[in-house]
């Protein structure tokens, strides 16, 4: 079913077509509820159910039934009632339902993200659900099932013939998780490709799957379809038998099915990037702009979008900078300039993101400025031009290594209001940029860096312990003539973002590099 609010459209949960509820006693429910819907994560369009343990009754659990349970989220010491609250929380593809670690750790999740993690009393458990597939084809809710049905029925006769029984089959096969960034629709790597689609892709011809596209788009209204694939840490080089670092985060993987999408590989020239084909979605009421063939997004970065939102400004009642190292479209830095922040200063490599961030930041109404040449940097040095031009864009973007920012953000300082967040946004890991991130904060009041890794699930607080160590070296090394004694450096906390891999999660570590007089007296971000 299509889902109406600013989220991109999401038909299916990524596990395998798994949906994800929470069971809660009766006592707890409008206290889950009130907190999911605050958070935009509560299901709508299913009821809060009364849960009966191993039941598949339609009239208890309608149109759905029960796969997975941990095996504590019944209790047979209590009688009290207990329900399902259907969520609109997706675990990534790489999360088992069947392994007990990873359930205990997305339920930490959600209840962090619901704000209802360290709150005594709390009782949760999760359960993972699916539509009968019988329901799901009576139903026909789904436009992309409509239109598959549609599609099939429209085939030659001497193709129908062949597909005999197998028609049922194909429709029951017709579960495919799909996204709308307008006007594209994305399907996921699965589709067409399980049994008994190959068997039906191998006798019609490219014609008849132009009339396929051409349905879905009329169905689901977009004018653009694609498959979607991960991001390669790696491409391709020019030399045989090796490999670079995908340091663009370039969605190689991308398979245009039906739409002019443009040529890949192609340069970010004035000419390319007027005729290339853009998209765009809300978050947060928050727009972000791209062109998908040539740059990466991410939705399931919502959830630290979300809580840039939420985090008290270094300097609660003065100005205040923002400096985003890996500014991409504007993932993170546009939740800073909602959040209020003054000034956002971006460093990015790609051309084409840079492009995205422009086009995003007008749309939302906020001014920015792009540095790309010698003569344009020339301007950082006229202390009246920076002060008339440069400081009163909310956003000034640097279309260039990162390792450039120190040099830059020292020649603004006197422009700027202090900058009290970094923002280390890439993975695996960011941590090639930390030494950079100390040099930017402000060199008396300090600030925040919010550094991104993947880490082991099994050694995140191991791992905390070692980031909270190189920082401190670092800030020893770059900081004021007596650093170590000055500051105080700690991680003041540690965002589990989603699940990357099997084990793997992506985190932010919130280091906190404030002076010792302040440390103690600041609010937390």
């Amino acid at each position: 079913m299509v889902q109406e609010d600013d989220e991109p459209t999401v038909i299916l949960n990524q596990v395998n077509g798994l949906f994800l509820s929470l069971v809660i006693p009766r006592r707890q429910v409008k206290e889950f509820k009130q907190a999911l819907e605050a958070h935009g994560l509560l299901d709508k369009s299913l009821r809060i159910t009364p849960f009966i343990r191993g039941s598949d009754d339609p009239v208890i659990l309608p149109t759905l039934d029960v796969l997975q349970i941990n095996p504590s989220c019944y209790s047979a010491e209590s009688n009290e009632q207990k329900y399902t609250i259907p969520t609109k929380f997706e675990l990534d593809g790489a999360v088992r339902p069947d392994d007990e670690n990873q359930i205990a750790y997305s339920r930490d999740i959600v209840l962090k993200r619901i704000g209802l993690v360290d709150q005594a009393g709390i009782e949760a458990q999760l359960i993972f659900r699916r539509r009968p597939s019988t329901r799901f084809d009576e139903s026909n809710k789904s436009p992309l099932t409509k239109a598959v049905r549609e599609w099939l029925h429209s085939l030659p006769p001497d193709i129908q013939s062949k597909l005999g029984a197998n028609l049922d089959g194909l429709l029951n096969a017709c579960k495919w998780m799909y996204t709308i960034y307008p006007p594209m629709l994305l399907l996921p790597p699965t589709f067409l490709s399980k049994a008994p689609w190959p068997g039906l892709l191998a006798i019609v011809l490219k014609p008849h799957l132009s009339v396929l596209y051409n349905i879905i788009c009329q169905q689901l209204k977009v004018t653009h379809i694609a498959i979607n694939g991960p991001i390669p840490a790696l491409l391709p080089s020019s030399e045989s038998d090796t490999s670079k670092s995908n340091i663009l985060r370039s969605p190689t993987n991308l398979v245009p099915l039906y739409g002019d999408f443009g040529e890949p590989n192609l340069p970010s020239t004035e000419q390319n990037l007027r005729d290339a084909f853009w998209v765009s979605t809300k978050q947060n009421d928050i727009t972000q702009t791209w062109a998908p063939l040539y740059t990466m997004f991410s939705r399931g970065n919502i959830s630290e979008k979300t809580r840039l939102l939420r985090l008290v400004p270094a300097r609660s009642a003065q100005e205040s900078t923002a400096v985003d190292l890996y500014a991409g479209v504007g993932y993170f830095a546009f939740s800073y300039a909602k959040a209020g922040v003054d000034n956002v200063l971006c460093w990015e490599l790609n051309g084409w993101s840079i492009e995205g961030l422009k086009r995003g930041a007008k749309t939302n109404g906020w001014s920015i400025k792009v540095i790309d040449n010698a003569r344009e940097e020339r301007i950082l040095d006229d202390s009246k031009q920076v002060a008339t031009k440069i400081g009163e864009e909310r956003f000034l973007v640097f279309h260039e290594s990162n390792r450039n920012a120190p040099e830059k953000v020292q020649r603004l300082r006197h422009s700027i209001p202090p900058v009290s967040h970094v923002n280390c946004g890439y993975l695996p890991s960011s941590s090639s940029s930390w030494d950079i991130a100390v040099q930017v904060l402000d060199p008396m009041e300090g600030g925040w860096i919010h550094a991104h890794e993947n880490v082991p699930l099994r050694n995140i607080e191991g791992r905390m312990n070692e980031v909270v160590g190189i920082f401190r070296d670092l800030v020893y090394q770059y900081r004021t003539q007596d650093p170590a004694s000055s500051f105080n450096v700690e991680c003041q906390h540690v965002e589990q973002v989603k699940a990357y891999a099997p084990g793997i999660v992506h985190c932010v570590f919130d280091v906190a590099i404030l002076p010792y007089s302040a440390s103690n007296g600041i609010a937390q971000p």
